[in-house]
């Protein structure tokens, strides 16, 4: 049985070998490195890049030395596809779409928001009018509508 500096050690050789093998490393779609897609192609388990720390120092100095190459799973759409030739620029429109998308759905939000609050100010007046009523056994008027001249 060999011991765990042992294995560790072939586990950094074995690493060191996939990276002569390959030109980029397995990302995922938002860039960062795809350790598990890493670990299926090295043969190596997913827990050493996080627990060997010769592999993770490793790791650490040839993430910035490889050119991206998105990882892909089989089912991933073609408009999320990030290559590694014009990946910055798709990624880049790929995420300013969704602020953007965010950024309407918050406005919607704050509109809706601001409606239910401007409601709920008004069903509690009323509540409290009902309950003057029932308190005293007079009759409290609605205040008028006021049209509010924004």
């Amino acid at each position: 049985m060999k011991s765990g500096k042992v294995v560790g050690a072939e586990y950094v050789q074995t690493f060191r070998t996939y990276l002569e093998s390959v030109d980029a490393l397995p990302r995922n779609e938002d860039g960062a490195l795809s350790i598990s897609a890493i670990a299926e192609a090295s043969g190596i388990p997913r827990q050493s890049f996080y627990k060997n720390p010769q592999l993770k120092a490793l790791l650490a100095d040839v993430k910035v030395d490889l050119p991206v190459k998105a990882f892909q799973e089989g089912a991933t759409s073609n408009s999320r596809r990030v290559r590694s030739e014009g990946g910055l620029d798709t990624k880049a429109k790929l995420l300013e779409r969704r602020v953007h998308q965010l950024e309407q759905q918050n406005a919607a939000l704050v509109a809706e928001n601001a409606e239910l609050r401007r409601q709920l100010k008004a069903l509690r007046l009323q509540a409290a009018r009902e309950d003057m009523m029932i308190e005293t056994g007079r009759r409290i008027p609605a205040p008028p509508e006021r049209v509010d001249a924004r």
